[in-house]
């Protein structure tokens, strides 16, 4: 019951904070008054210490106890005035977040500035719901990049809801922080399947509706094995050499073009399907192919290179069957 009415608190409080402050937007420079401070858990001891110290010195009536005493004090004092400035004015921008599969780490890149005539030391950012915390340094007039890392689960667009700016510097007797709500979000393509089938062949072939070849003018490599090539593109002398299957690869005018679709994959989970088919677009991409992607109501044209591996990914990692709402 406790641990529900603190988080009921905390929530009441961050509602609060986030009126108070208002959306915000890709860049922003954290005000005096959005800063929050108290004591840590060393500092609560350290007041403790200092009140033991002041009935001492009463107690006593010991002049250098009293010095003592206010001097730990004044310590103190300007402890809190720097914590808390070493926030203030900090300037932060978004930057350019890179897309990641589902189950990796995004990374949010932000961008800081220290426009002030004095260094910052051990500022950290975290993500509210991260397990990981990244700290950094600025000197005077300087500027930094930082990545926040933030765990994916699903496909989609993964948001950066609340980013914790926070610093105990310097001496950990009080913590400062600021809650940022910037507009930072990360796409996430669906997790490629481990066991995906082979690529599908190219529809109609060359000639008498054979499987084509894989464009066979260039020679371009090898590349390891894989479920589903052909034998005569194994390289069986290389192979007995190195001990493992070598295919041959090939460019050229006559690859035949692929399609990537939604029904020739055998898999009833609408999920599956889409890490199936997000395989093949990796695959069909490192072998220099060239293909399209049909989805239920969606069709990708046949293309190669990376903007369109990209595009594929995109339109997987955003996918809804028709008729259904995706949150």
């Amino acid at each position: 019951m406790f641990a529900a009415t603190r988080n009921f608190l905390n929530q009441r409080i961050q509602d609060w904070a986030r009126r108070r402050q208002g959306p915000d937007g890709d860049s922003l420079c954290l005000e005096r008054r959005r800063i929050y401070i108290l004591p840590t858990r060393q500092g609560w001891l350290y007041g403790l210490t200092l009140f033991v110290f002041l009935l001492g010195s009463m107690n006593y009536s010991n002049s250098m106890a009293f010095m003592l005493t206010f001097v730990l004090t004044g310590l103190a004092f300007t402890a809190m005035y720097a914590c808390h400035a070493n926030l203030a004015g900090l300037e932060i921008t978004s930057g350019k977040t890179p897309a990641v599969f589902a189950g990796e780490t995004a990374r949010f890149v932000l961008h800081l500035a220290n426009p002030g005539r004095s260094r910052r030391s051990g500022i950290s950012l975290s993500a509210a719901h991260g397990d990981t915390t990244v700290t950094g340094d600025l000197a005077a007039g300087g500027h930094g990049s930082v990545a926040v890392p933030l765990k994916s689960e699903q496909r989609g667009w993964l948001k950066l809801e609340r980013l914790v700016v926070e610093t105990n510097y310097p001496f950990a007797l009080f913590r400062s922080w600021s809650w940022v709500y910037m507009n930072l979000r990360v796409l996430v393509y669906p997790k490629p399947a481990e066991d995906a089938p082979p690529l599908p062949w190219p529809e109609g072939g060359r000639g008498g509706g054979r499987p084509a070849d894989r464009g066979e003018e260039d020679f371009s490599g090898l590349r390891g094995y894989r479920p589903g090539d052909s034998p005569r593109h194994i390289a069986w002398r290389i192979s007995a050499r190195v001990q493992r299957l070598l295919t041959k690869q090939f460019t050229g005018s006559g690859e035949e073009q692929r399609w990537l679709d939604w029904d020739r994959v055998s898999e009833t989970d609408a999920e599956k399907r889409l890490s199936v088919l997000c395989r093949w677009v990796l695959t069909a991409h490192a072998e220099n192919l060239t293909y399209g992607l049909r989805l239920p109501g969606k069709i990708t044209p046949i293309s190669g290179g990376i903007a369109h591996r990209d595009r594929c990914l995109e339109e997987l990692a955003l996918f809804q069957l028709p008729g259904a709402h995706r949150t």
